[in-house]
């Protein structure tokens, strides 16, 4: 039982849960030619797991290469080595990677390489990239709103203007969470000379760009509740509905959280950060209920 509870760890199930409901919601309450059995057609759901296979792969080879700096910056959360073997890490990254691009290849062959794609830039990452100068970051954002882009390689019907939309905001967020980790993990991260943007600039500096990004994210995230009505496909009521959901759940938690990056010191700032960052994503998923009506 233990073992089953430490995989589900080493793949971040949460995350992974995130995706399946993210893709479900993007492919069906952003698009108003879907209909609601469509989510339930083996494509769709092979899709799904296609896409959360690929990103387990992704966490678990994430692990597999940082075990040693995770033993500094996380002690208590490493089971690569503890509960499951090193070995047995790297079939289980082997096996999800293949079961993905089977399932990707049933679906079509545009499928099979956004996801092979997916899988290679995942393994750059983790062998090159992942600590180094902004760069990984910008890579696993791409990757994050690629989880809503893939649709346009499964569907040609499906609608460009929400998917984009939330593909940008996807992808401003997980960016920003990116560097709020590299801030949180600092401590680990010098002693193995990483080149991490709090590393190089410091974390007064790295603040600043934090500052400066959640402004741009709170200015587009205004700016798609200010043009709601031109881009979504539902009346006036649901846009004064939309509109105060975006302003309660999303905008003024943002505005939350830029002062809090202006307060931030310690670890355990830089961490409640990273969990206020996941809660708006979350938000922001759930945001996708109101275009379709």
């Amino acid at each position: 039982m233990r073992v089953i509870l430490d995989f589900l760890r080493l793949i971040r199930i949460n995350n992974i849960l995130m995706i399946a409901i993210t893709q479900v919601f993007a492919y069906y309450f952003l698009n108003p030619t879907i209909e609601f059995y469509s989510i339930f057609e083996r494509n769709f759901i092979f899709l799904i797991i296609s896409t959360s296979l690929v990103a387990s792969a992704g966490y678990i080879i994430n692990d597999y290469m940082d075990v040693k700096l995770d033993l500094i910056n996380k002690p208590n959360k490493v089971i690569v080595g503890k509960s499951i073997s090193r070995r047995w890490t790297m079939l289980l990254h082997f096996a999800c990677t293949i079961i993905a691009l089977g399932l990707a290849y049933s679906i079509s062959k545009k499928v099979m390489l956004a996801v092979f794609f997916s899988s290679c830039l995942l393994w750059i990452y983790s062998q090159f990239l992942k600590k180094t100068y902004l760069s990984g970051n910008i890579l696993v954002s791409l990757l994050t709103a690629n989880t809503l882009l893939i649709l346009f390689f499964f569907d040609k019907n499906v609608l460009s203007n929400g998917i984009i939309v939330y593909a940008i905001f996807a992808f401003m967020l997980s960016l920003i969470r990116e560097i709020i980790k590299d801030t949180e993990d600092l401590r680990g991260d010098q002693q193995f000379k990483s080149k991490t943007l709090p590393i190089v600039l410091g974390v007064r500096k790295t603040k600043n760009v934090l500052l400066w990004l959640q402004t741009i994210l709170i200015i587009l995230s205004f700016a798609n509740m200010s043009f709601f009505g031109a881009l979504s496909y539902s009346s006036d009521k649901i846009y004064l509905m939309f509109f105060m959901y975006q302003l309660i759940l999303v905008l003024i938690p943002m505005g939350i959280m830029w002062w809090l990056i202006k307060l931030a010191d310690t670890k355990r700032d830089f961490s409640r950060l990273s969990f206020i960052a996941k809660l708006i994503m979350l938000s922001g998923i759930i945001s996708m209920i109101f275009w379709r009506f």
